[in-house]
């Protein structure tokens, strides 16, 4: 069953099922779903179900209503597409996955000062990567990579490419763990001293210390007994 997801906001995480032929959006209360904002229509879009295909219409907004960062008058919704009306943005997912579900399960997990604050694959993905689970991480920050642009599309790929360099070094793979640390070291670098509440000087000391007999020796295989590298977020009160 397809639906729409709220990925920002008070509402992040809560989704609209699909289940009608017909589902409205504004911010009319006679909406199917009301979304209260001044800068929304009072019926703003709608999605319809035709021959199997979900296709988004604007109602003449006065604002406009944007998939994927483009204004459209109408669009075939593809899976993932990002909609954008007022402040509001909802991820189209035209079918729920074991992986939707995992995520739905994380998600209840989430510190509750940051669930409202920043996108749930985010959080997600470092439940994952605190958990040893480097190919998840991995797989959920491409979804928002992909989405993102300037610092925070720089951001989401030096984490990507951490846990792909972790994953590496856990299976023994000395060559492309190398590589790896590399493109993090030098992303790092680039980055402020605090991002979306981590610490970016904190992670690095912790990653080129993870990494430290890598770098001096030429292992065949990895030594066990190492701590994985984890990341931790800020609190409200450090980032003051």
């Amino acid at each position: 069953m397809a639906r729409v997801r709220f990925d920002s906001g008070s509402r992040l995480g809560a989704v609209v099922e699909l289940t009608s032929a017909k589902t409205v959006f504004g911010r009319n209360e006679s909406c199917d779903c009301v979304l209260p904002h001044p800068t929304v229509s009072r019926r703003h879009f709608f999605i319809e179900l035709v021959q199997g295909k979900h296709l988004l219409v604007d109602q003449g907004s006065g604002n406009g209503t944007y998939v994927n960062g483009t204004t459209v008058s109408w669009v075939e919704l593809k899976d993932r597409d990002v909609i954008r009306a007022g402040p509001f943005a909802l991820v189209f997912e035209k079918s729920i996955t074991e992986k939707d579900t995992l995520i739905e399960a994380l998600e209840e997990q989430m510190e509750p000062s940051f669930k409202d604050d920043y996108p749930r694959e985010y959080i997600i993905g470092i439940e994952h990567f605190n958990a040893g689970r480097y190919f998840e991480a991995h797989e959920i920050w491409e979804e928002i990579w992909l989405r993102s642009s300037d610092e925070a599309r720089l951001f989401y790929q030096m984490l990507i490419q951490a846990a792909v360099g972790l994953l590496h070094f856990e299976r023994g793979n000395v060559r492309g763990a190398h590589g790896m640390h590399k493109n993090v070291m030098e992303k790092l670098a680039l980055l402020p001293r605090v991002f979306m509440s981590l610490d970016i000087v904190e992670f690095e000391h912790k990653f080129r210390e993870y990494f430290a007999p890598l770098q001096q020796g030429n292992w065949e295989a990895i030594p066990e007994g190492y701590a994985p590298t984890r990341i931790r977020l800020r609190s409200v009160e450090e980032n003051k």
